[in-house]
């Protein structure tokens, strides 16, 4: 991981490298990403990279980490409206070219590489702790029958699926309309009776 540095040529330089390296994984992938491609489009020294990111593997994690988008996180309002518009959110991410790249780079490294798989996992857990929490307090609401929260993964992999299969199988980008058709057919089965 970075050397942390509270000098704020440090800070910038370090946040201008890492803006050159996302641009760099969305126009070729990780294999895009060294440390003299990233100082020559950040236009800062090699050694300044490299003090960094002494290896190679922590600018790729970097990089990774700062383009992946924000963990799930919802207010307390209707949690069907909620869910809906983060995940409009999200899918405006999905649509962003730099997005297939973390997600492809996330699932084909996390598959052999120890530190890639953390990121996946501490990300996905995070947002299984949020979404679970959600799915609570729209029980407590009364918008959601009891139990839901136990099926947290299920609900996350019927909503996220079709969205993630629509945008880097199909090459779709998800609108309002699909994403909350999506929610609400995930939803359907968890919904109170009246």
């Amino acid at each position: 991981m970075p050397r942390t540095n509270d000098d704020p040529r440090a800070r910038r330089s370090r946040a201008t490298a890492l803006a050159a390296a996302t641009e760099l994984l969305a126009e070729g992938g990780p294999g895009h990403i060294t440390h003299a491609a990233v100082a020559a489009r950040a236009k800062v020294g090699r050694a300044t990279v490299y003090r960094h990111w002494p290896d190679l593997q922590a600018l790729l994690l970097d990089t990774l980490t700062s383009a992946a988008h924000p963990v799930l996180t919802l207010g307390h309002g209707p949690f069907r409206d909620e869910l809906v518009t983060y995940l409009q959110q999200q899918a405006d991410w999905f649509n962003r070219p730099v997005s297939a790249s973390v997600i492809a780079t996330i699932m084909e490294r996390a598959e052999r590489d120890p530190a890639v798989r953390s990121l996946r996992d501490e990300m996905s857990g995070r947002a299984g702790e949020h979404l679970t929490d959600a799915l609570a307090a729209a029980v407590a609401r009364g918008e959601l029958r009891s139990g839901v929260e136990e099926h947290t993964r299920d609900l996350a992999s019927r909503i996220l699926g079709p969205l993630l299969f629509l945008r880097l199988m199909l090459g779709a980008q998800p609108d309002r309309e699909t994403v909350a058709d999506t929610v609400d057919a995930a939803l359907a089965t968890w919904q109170p009776h009246t």
